[in-house]
């Protein structure tokens, strides 16, 4: 029998929430890392393209105050561009602004217009270890550019602001998604549990400019801030878009997390707080205030919905997972299990989704591994897939057939973590290491893939520890390009079959064909 280890979440470079603590036994709990290593055993996304809308007029109600970058930006950074796109996957160098550490370099996200209109999101930060600021780079279809992004007047304070996410309507609306705060693994790093409050980011560029817009926050508990995280972005149309996360609440036995589900929507003039289906209740008040649970207390869970995906207005879908009981009062953590929702135009509902069962049972008996989606594509025709870990080890991939969710078979692909200390571990990039072993007890997991794209029928992309493709019976894996490693990729995107784009961490690759 093995243990099961900590679970963690890469998604977006941002450190979601986490669960556990190094004198609990036997917790389960996720803690997202930021550009983890990939090691890769095999066995045996990003959104499609939007059509076309109008621009989108932004209301003139003042967004964030913003300030200017405190670092110049080079016009042509580091690039090895492509002169022509060539058949199969081609690494290139990432654009760093001028004085910038390709360490310090997280790219999150990635919406495909068309081949010559491309933006990649994410963040990066100063070699003197000042906070991460948004970064945004647009490929015209012969050369990179960064475009100045306004930074949250409070980003020094609360430390720092990253984009995780980004979507396209049309080339002059784009929405881009992310966070204003730092990481709980600055708590977790030290021993303690160290708190500040997170801010959604949203961010729109016009065709001319970026600008940021007002996004609403979860409410205050006992004067106590949420952390609020939105991870990826959906696009219908340029009044119909959808910002999905999670809101974080610290409890108070030692640093210990719990979630639960972030949604927004945007009507073409405001963004909004959507309720949707929580399948674990929230925190009480006794577990953020009081170190012992009372008598008779009931089970700590933790929700998260991580992916988002649209066919139409009405056939929207977010994916993720839950756990029903942390372990906090029993010390008996449940397992994490997958979670789908669907909006139908009028309301959401969660709908049933199956798990992976283990062929080996765990120390404590279970044979179900810990289940997370993170990503859900649709494709143009309507085939819908989504896609996560199960952990330990596992890929996880679920296809729509016949109006049920169908498990695929999975590909053995862990995620390998930079122990404390190791060469170029500098406290950015991988901020989460000297934090996550004291937590993890028998080891880390993170899941296998991050990101799914959907191009119709049988074909299928997904990336995270590796770039695979399912041609309808079994999936083809690629672990390099160019001979180098990739990383951690986490977000996909197309203007086509025959034009792909990937990014992770400090890594952008290209697949024409």
């Amino acid at each position: 029998m093995t243990n099961r280890p900590l679970v963690a979440l890469a998604v977006g470079a941002v450190v979601l929430f986490a669960a556990g603590s190094a004198s609990s036994s036997g917790v389960r709990g996720l803690l997202i890392p930021t550009a983890p290593a990939a090691t890769n055993t095999p066995s045996s996304a990003g959104a499609s393209p939007s059509t076309a809308e109008p621009t989108v007029s932004v209301p003139s109600t003042p967004g964030p105050t913003a300030q200017p970058s405190p670092f110049a930006m080079s016009t042509t950074g580091t690039w090895n561009g492509w002169s022509s796109c060539q058949q199969g996957w081609e690494l290139s160098q990432v654009m760093l602004p001028t004085g910038e550490l390709l360490a310090n370099t997280n790219l999150d996200g990635v919406a495909v217009v068309s081949p010559s209109d491309v933006w990649v999101v994410g963040s990066t930060a100063p070699p003197q270890g000042a906070g991460a600021e948004p970064l945004a780079e647009h490929w015209d279809g012969s050369s990179w550019s960064i475009t100045p992004v306004p930074v949250p007047s409070d980003a020094g304070a609360l430390g720092g602001a990253q984009l995780d996410a980004v979507a396209a309507v049309s080339s002059d609306d784009i929405w881009a998604a992310g966070h204003v705060g730092g990481s709980i693994n600055d708590g977790i790093a030290t021993g303690g549990q160290q708190w500040t409050p997170t801010d959604t980011l949203i961010e729109h560029w016009d065709g001319t400019a970026w600008s940021m817009l007002p996004s609403p926050d979860a409410a205050s508990r006992d004067g106590l801030g949420p952390m609020d995280s939105l991870v990826s972005l959906v696009a219908i149309s340029s009044h119909d878009i959808w910002a999905v996360g999670v809101t974080q609440w610290p409890l108070s036995a030692g640093s210990w997390f719990v979630a639960q589900p972030l949604v927004e929507h945007w009507d073409g003039s405001t963004w909004s707080l959507v309720n949707v289906p929580d399948p674990v209740a929230p925190p009480p008040d006794w577990a953020l205030s009081d170190s012992v649970s009372p008598d008779g207390a009931g089970p700590v869970g933790s929700a998260v919905l991580l992916g988002a995906a649209a066919s139409s207005a009405d056939d929207v879908w977010l994916v993720g997972g839950y756990e029903k009981d942390i372990g906090l009062s029993s010390n008996q953590p449940s397992p994490w299990k997958t979670l789908t929702e669907h909006w139908d135009g009028s309301s959401w509902s969660v709908v049933p989704a199956p798990d992976v069962t283990l062929s080996e049972p765990l120390e404590d008996g279970s044979a179900q591994a810990d289940d997370a989606l993170t990503a859900v594509g649709v494709s143009p025709a309507g085939d819908l897939w989504a896609v996560g870990g199960a952990m330990p080890g596992s890929t996880l991939t679920l296809q729509r057939v016949a109006g049920s969710w169908t498990l695929l078979p999975s590909v053995a692909l862990s995620v390998a973590r930079v122990p404390p200390d190791a060469p170029g571990d500098d406290g950015y990039e991988l901020p989460v290491t000297t934090g996550l072993q004291p937590l993890s007890g028998a080891g880390t997991a993170v899941p296998a893939l991050a990101a799914a794209l959907a191009l119709g029928g049988d074909d299928l992309w997904a990336v995270g520890a590796a770039i695979l493709q399912w041609d309808g019976s079994s999936w083809q894996a690629t672990y390099s390009v160019d001979g180098q490693g990739l990383g951690y990729l986490e977000a996909l995107g197309a203007s086509g079959a025959d034009d792909l784009w990937a990014v992770g961490g400090a890594t952008m690759v290209r697949m024409c064909s």
